[in-house]
């Protein structure tokens, strides 16, 4: 009895991990092809956004990396960013390199939250999706119904 109500609690384990994963892969895709679709790949799309955000982020040091880095490369960050939400969020959907995939995503939101600013509530949603990077990150969450934990079996 207490083995079946142990491998009942790994298997929910297991389906939460694979829902985090699962949920946060479809918002990366989404918001990837949303911005492949409003042009970012092709320049200009992105920079009214960057100059917002060095116009209203809290941090100084922030602020001089976004005038003196990004803005002036603006097309090849719309570039990474669009393809690499899109990316990440394939990953995830798959579970294939789910924690490198988990680890760009923590990156990109760390960005998107470091841009608004931390009290912003337009970054709300980036600090959930940030713990829920995090949880992917840490129990590997690509073992659960993806093609890390197939991969894996098979290489036994």
């Amino acid at each position: 009895m207490a083995e079946k109500a142990e491998r009942l609690a790994g298997h929910l384990a297991g389906v939460a991990l694979l829902l985090a994963r699962l949920y946060v892969g479809y918002w990366f895709i989404a918001t990837g092809t949303r911005k492949v679709a409003r042009g970012f790949l092709s320049g200009g799309a992105l920079l009214p956004q960057l100059e917002r955000f060095a116009a209203g982020t809290p941090h100084a040091w922030y602020k001089t990396w976004l005038e003196a880095i990004v803005i002036p490369h603006e097309h090849l960050f719309a570039v990474l960013v669009a393809l690499g939400e899109t990316l990440t969020g394939m990953a995830l959907l798959l579970g294939a390199l789910t924690r490198f995939a988990a680890g760009v995503g923590i990156f990109m939101v760390g960005n998107f939250l470091f841009a608004k600013g931390w009290p912003n509530p337009a970054a709300s949603h980036d600090k959930d999706f940030l713990v829920l990077l995090l949880v992917v990150l840490i129990a590997g969450a690509g073992k659960y119904w993806g093609i890390d934990g197939w991969w894996r079996r098979r290489r036994r």
